[in-house]
């Protein structure tokens, strides 16, 4: 099947088209990522991160959730306004309808995470050049003091745009948001020693829950 790809940066079931399963396929590629940058093993472009200390397990977020699926319902071209989250957006063309719309949250996260492995990230500290270095959705997913996510998805049909190829869009929110200019990605160090008040250490993942 022919496809194109385009990514950008920045519930009660009739809310969100995303199963449960698709919910934690969605939370599991997340924390994934997050528990590898925890525990010092991940590796971005030929270089080991250091482990981090304070990094929160991501949760699925019903608010958050409607929210998102409130916005991809609208077939976005472009970020959202005002909501107080953080957001990624992916969206994904084909020639054939999708039969199967809880695929593309997983592929929207690995598309998002790669971005580390493609273009690496030289500094934990968020600047404007790490963040036009093609790094901000990965960074999003990193981010340590983000405790929630909630993700929609739609099919929006034929795109007259890309020659009638039909258009799926996946948004996914975070409560907090990430990617503030000037901070932390997350705070180096003994993993888990840096657990904010009221969480504790999950030992199997090295996050803070």
């Amino acid at each position: 099947m022919r496809s194109l790809i385009i990514l950008v940066a920045l519930c009660g079931y009739s809310l969100c088209q995303f199963s449960k399963t698709g919910q934690n396929n969605i939370v599991d590629a997340h924390n994934k990522l997050r528990s590898s940058i925890a525990k010092g093993t991940y590796i971005a472009r030929g270089t080991k991160k250091p482990a981090g200390s304070n990094i929160l397990k991501i949760k699925w977020d019903k608010t958050v959730a409607a929210s998102a699926q409130s916005f991809a319902n609208k077939c976005p071209t472009g970020h959202s306004k005002g909501t107080g989250y953080g957001e990624n957006l992916y969206w994904r063309w084909s020639t054939s309808s999708p039969k199967d719309l809880n695929e593309f949250g997983l592929r929207a996260s690995d598309a998002w995470s790669s971005e580390f492995g493609k273009y690496g990230w030289k500094t934990n500290k968020m600047d404007r050049a790490l963040f036009g270095s093609g790094v901000g959705h990965a960074t999003q997913m990193a981010w340590a003091n983000t405790g929630g996510i909630g993700c929609g998805v739609k099919n929006c049909g034929k795109d007259k745009t890309k020659n009638g190829m039909y258009k799926v869009v996946v948004v996914c929110q975070y409560k907090g948001p990430g990617n503030y200019m000037g901070q932390d990605i997350y705070k180096s160090g003994k993993t888990c020693s840096s657990c904010p008040s009221k969480t504790k250490c999950e030992k199997s993942t090295g996050l803070c829950v």
